[in-house]
């Protein structure tokens, strides 16, 4: 394992008790959680600072350059905490476009902090006029991506979005992504829910030429019709994000939560079989992962690709 800490590697200085890399699948950074035995103060005499940099790369995984976030200090131990995000970009902002297309938005909030920006699948919508209201660059993006049926990641000073009913397509590396039940290390859980769970979903959007109510309806699902009001200048455009917010919410329908010895293979976004459940085998999506490199386990949390949206 390598530890790098302000561009320096750190590992033959230090002993970590806890190393937890976590990666998101979409709309949260990732994060690492470390824990070092620190009996003498030491890092006390180092004097560590937010927005520090921290990397860590163990079996081929790698976390990126993370920002620390949070420090903290116990008997004998120290903390750190790092995000994927930089401290500054938690500002809230204030900022409107008119006539502005979905990559020049998402170009200037990457330039903002030095990112690069890599798409999958994403289609540059045109928009009559985008509003960000005291919200945090990359909250507002997510929220954009999540109408549109993206999802976002940052991670390594680059920002990823991409397709989300497209990437669910990809099917699993027979070699590398079969969990099978006799590969889970103690208890798992399997969820089917219905709470937050929606049938239909209308955008209503009044604008200078008339009211729109665009909507979606998710086949085979039953349940009630959420209702959002927002800016949509045309139908097709209500209609979209009908879709994109019905399918933020409905995604996390069917779950699982399990774990499995350390496989740093496995990234969040990536397909994975699950075989030899029972009621619940099939092809699931990583929403997000840990891998625990001190305890060498890896906890998966899953869910079911939509169909059809």
């Amino acid at each position: 394992m390598q530890i790098i800490y302000n561009g320096v590697d750190i590992t033959s200085e230090v002993q970590p008790t806890k190393v937890l890399n976590m990666d998101n699948s979409g709309g949260k950074p990732d994060r690492v959680d470390l824990v070092f035995a620190d009996p003498e103060g030491v890092w006390s005499k180092w004097n560590p600072a937010k927005n520090d940099t921290l990397q860590i790369v163990e079996s081929g995984f790698d976390s990126g350059l993370m920002y620390i976030d949070q420090i903290s200090q116990s008997a004998g131990s120290f903390g750190l905490q790092a995000l994927s995000i930089p401290q500054i970009s938690k500002t809230a902002r204030s900022q409107g476009w008119e006539s502005v297309r979905f990559m020049e938005f998402a170009t200037q909030i990457a330039a903002r902090y030095g990112f690069g920006i890599k798409t999958y699948g994403v289609i540059n919508h045109l928009y009559d006029r985008v509003d960000q209201v005291e919200t945090a660059d990359f909250v507002f993006l997510a929220e954009r991506c999540s109408l549109e049926g993206y999802a976002l990641k940052i991670n390594n000073e680059s920002i990823v979005i991409y397709d989300e009913a497209m990437q669910e397509k990809n099917a699993p590396n027979p070699e590398l992504s079969i969990i099978r039940e006799s590969d889970i290390a103690g208890a798992y859980v399997f969820t089917n829910k219905s709470t937050d769970i929606y049938g239909k979903c209308i955008v209503r959007s009044q604008t200078l030429k008339g009211y729109i109510e665009g909507q979606y309806t998710a086949i085979g699902v039953n349940g009630p019709t959420l209702k959002r009001n927002l800016y949509a200048s045309n139908q097709a455009e209500a209609n979209r994000w009908a879709k994109g917010i019905l399918r933020s919410f409905n995604k996390h329908m069917i779950t699982a939560t399990l774990v499995i010895n350390l496989n740093t293979n496995y990234a969040a976004g990536t397909t994975v079989q699950v075989v030899d459940i029972g009621l619940f085998d099939g092809v699931y999506i990583i929403d997000h992962l840990t891998h625990d490199e001190i305890n060498n386990q890896t906890k998966l949390t899953l869910r079911k690709p939509l169909e059809g949206y």
